[in-house]
């Protein structure tokens, strides 16, 4: 039987991927620029697993690497971010993403627009990155069928970590966003500039309010655990 390509996951911190990573059965370890990525079978699921670090530039270089070394069907962005109008400890799998903090608005472009080039010509106006509908379909139906409290919805992107109320409040109204992180939304467009098919799956870690960096320690590695339990059960549908 062929093998079918495998499924490339990406988390930005190592609580967010070593349940997975201890998980893997008949592993392959390779180190590139820096970063480890590990290959094997996750519930009989051929998939490779890296630890991108935090922040856009890391998640970006560490999905092209993958892309090009490993040929996925499928990347999937797990791990936590905080939420916008949801609850501690939901779920959120990501409809697009939006790079909130990407600003050209001084040549009087909407706030996010991102260029991206095809060949000679160069794509304007790409505003959400969007996300593979069947796998997204996947995670949702998982999550909800699993842990109940889970949401579609904007995943917003930006180098910074938010713990602002007004912040928050306008995320959701200028983006319609659920949740805000650091790296979703910069795998989502390398893997549009690749044509590869690309999922986000949040848990709800801190409420992005002034209670961010007091809620985030405490259900960080509650909110891994629940990602990576729901992934090694819907990674054979992916």
């Amino acid at each position: 039987m062929e093998e079918k390509q495998p499924i490339a996951i990406i988390g930005a911190m190592e609580v967010e991927v070593q349940a997975l990573i201890a998980g893997l059965e008949e592993t392959e370890r390779t180190e590139v620029a820096g970063l480890v990525f590990h290959a094997g079978r996750l519930s009989g699921r051929e998939c490779v697993i890296a630890q991108c670090g935090p922040g856009k530039v890391n998640a970006a270089v560490c999905t092209q690497i993958m892309i090009q070394a490993y040929r996925p069907s499928l990347v999937i962005n797990v791990g936590v971010a905080g939420g916008v109008g949801v609850e501690i400890g939901d779920l959120v799998v990501a409809s697009a993403c939006v790079q909130h903090d990407f600003d050209t608005t001084a040549m009087g472009d909407p706030l996010g627009t991102l260029f991206i080039r095809r060949g000679e010509k160069e794509s304007r106006g790409l505003l959400e990155l969007p996300s593979d509908e069947k796998a997204s379909a996947v995670l949702l139906e998982a999550a909800k069928s699993i842990y109940g409290h889970a949401h579609s919805g904007v995943v917003a992107t930006g180098d910074a970590f938010i713990a602002d109320r007004e912040k928050n409040r306008w995320l959701s109204e200028k983006f319609g966003a659920k949740a805000v992180e650091m790296e979703g939304g910069s795998i989502a467009q390398v893997c549009y500039m690749n044509e590869v098919p690309c999922a986000v799956l949040r848990a709800i870690s801190d409420n992005a309010n002034d209670d961010s960096p007091q809620d985030f320690p405490a259900f960080t590695r509650e909110c891994s655990e629940k990602t990576s339990r729901l992934l090694k059960r819907a990674i054979g549908r992916l």
